[in-house]
């Protein structure tokens, strides 16, 4: 794979785990100031901010964020939503199914409504008294997901098992990551034709973060 490499002069991202936390963008909601944040921030996450609530869930803080951290308590108050945290947090995942979206509270889980769609829908939960170093692992658990180089090619790998049950090779991906950056094209349509899928969101949703940094609108 080197030699294919150094044939073609290819230049995917290839971002060490200091270039990945100047890239990756972390949002906290939550009403109350969360030392997580500066511990986050002392550690090289440089792009971690924290809102005290939404105010629409198209707001840039909310639009800009790979990973969102929110509370269930004390936040979704100003979009009138009936079950608050828990009502944003599910309304949250569906508008952007690509984020991680990992839940906190500091009520004991018997206390909350376990059962709610938004425990289902996020990618993590968390309890609020948690050491702090519990939040870093899943912030470099999804950082890396998102822009390292070998675990993208093989989150692709996975999802084109997962919908078609056919084995793609690490260097086909790769072959097909490096046309999808030629073209600067990352519609679902080009992404189908060069993967030769019949439906390629979810790919091109994974391609175009690792490559540009940025999701789809």
């Amino acid at each position: 794979m080197l030699n294919w490499f150094k044939k073609k002069r290819v230049q995917l991202p290839n971002r060490t785990l200091d270039e990945i936390k100047i890239v990756c963008n972390i949002l906290f909601i939550d009403d109350r100031k969360f030392p997580v944040v500066d511990i986050l921030n002392d550690a090289g996450w440089t792009n971690t901010r924290s809102v005290k609530d939404l105010d629409s869930l198209d707001q840039k803080e909310i639009r800009e964020a790979h990973i969102i951290f929110s509370d269930i308590q004390g936040v979704g108050k100003k979009l009138k939503f009936s079950e608050e945290g828990l009502g944003l947090a599910e309304a949250i995942k569906q508008k952007y199914p690509t984020k991680k979206l990992i839940v906190y509270s500091a009520e004991e889980q018997g206390k909350i409504e376990t059962f709610h769609p938004a425990f289902e829908l996020a990618d993590n939960r968390l309890n609020k008294n948690s050491d702090p170093y519990q939040f870093q692992i899943l912030v470099e658990k999804y950082a890396k997901e998102s822009f390292s180089f070998n675990e993208c090619i093989e989150r692709i790998q996975k999802q084109i098992q997962r919908e078609t049950g056919y084995s793609v090779e690490f260097d086909e991906v790769v072959k097909s990551l490096v046309k999808i950056q030629g073209s600067k094209n990352f519609s679902n349509t080009n992404v189908a034709r060069i993967f030769n899928l019949q439906n390629a969101a979810a790919i091109a949703n994974i391609v175009q973060l690792f490559i540009t940094g940025t999701t789809k609108p």
